[in-house]
């Protein structure tokens, strides 16, 4: 008697299950598109069995899927869905999971699409329209792998349009120390695409740094301005002593220290600047005689 009635009681339940399946298996919301069919369960599923392509294809033409309008504009998306009729519908989509398209997409794999397609990113995916990505002249394959946007494969600077390449601020922020805060020019004047360190300024051509001269780089580059300097920031450099002292040797142009000192060793001389000054010195003293 009691199997009898377990039975009996088992096969309302299915039948109420077949007749009112929205109300006795509905796991969730469907998504947008498909409020007017919430109803009609067997428009997407077939009893005891589940999705079949079959149902999906009665509403969503294979060789239309993407192509719909927005705004009146037609989607430049490749419709790509042509070439998966081997692959179940379900594979990528799933619904009762909310109101937003978006998350009808359970999962994708690029491996699923023709090597063709598989190259023509933008046929699917919009160009990031950051000030980074606009002034890239590569795929996106360059960087980034199908796997994750994230996760970056390779970057090179060579994926940069040549007209754009040096405009370093549009991805790079200056380091903001003292060092670098009063600098104008573009990075690559110090540094390579390579590595940003060692930098390849090197100060040593045009003086070397020795022990006297071991201090900040406003003392001699004032208002932070590396295009100019001064050596009378320091006790012994006054203009009147440096002249005097220079006159001694033939000299009376001292606004250029550095194109004769190489350092603070005044043995150490740029001699080709150092005769040269010289030559010019005396040539102006004859043209200045003979006036």
């Amino acid at each position: 008697m009691k199997k009898i009635y377990v039975t009996i009681v088992t096969l309302i339940i299915l039948g109420l299950m077949y007749v009112y399946p929205h109300i006795m298996l509905n796991p969730g919301e469907l998504v947008s598109g498909h409020q007017n069919i919430k109803t009609e369960c067997f428009s997407c599923h077939k009893p005891f069995w589940g999705i079949s392509n079959e149902k999906c294809i009665v509403c969503h033409n294979i060789s239309e899927i993407g192509s719909e309008k927005t705004n009146g504009i037609i989607s430049n998306k490749i419709l790509f869905h042509k070439s998966l009729t081997t692959q179940s519908c379900s594979s990528c989509h799933t619904d009762h999971i909310g109101l937003k398209p978006l998350n009808s997409i359970s999962k994708f794999y690029h491996e699923l699409v023709s090597e063709d397609i598989l190259n023509n990113c933008k046929g699917c995916h919009i160009t990031p329209a950051d000030n980074k990505h606009i002034k890239y002249k590569t795929e996106c394959g360059s960087c980034h792998t199908t796997k994750k946007w994230n996760d970056i494969n390779a970057f090179k600077h060579e994926f940069i349009l040549e007209n754009e390449v040096q405009n370093c601020n549009t991805c790079h922020k200056n380091p903001g120390d003292e060092f670098h805060s009063g600098i104008t020019e573009n990075c690559n004047a110090c540094h390579s695409t390579i590595k940003w360190k060692p930098s390849t300024f090197d100060h040593s051509s045009k003086f070397i740094l020795d022990s006297d001269h071991n201090t900040k780089c406003i003392t001699c580059h004032t208002n932070n301005n590396y295009k100019a300097y001064t050596c009378y920031g320091c006790h012994e450099h006054t203009a009147g002593n440096i002249l005097s002292e220079h006159n001694e040797e033939g000299i009376n142009n001292i606004d250029d220290c550095v194109s004769c000192h190489k350092s603070a060793d005044e043995k150490d001389m740029k001699e080709q600047n150092n005769k040269k000054n010289k030559m010019e010195n005396n040539r102006n003293d004859e043209e200045e005689d003979e006036d």
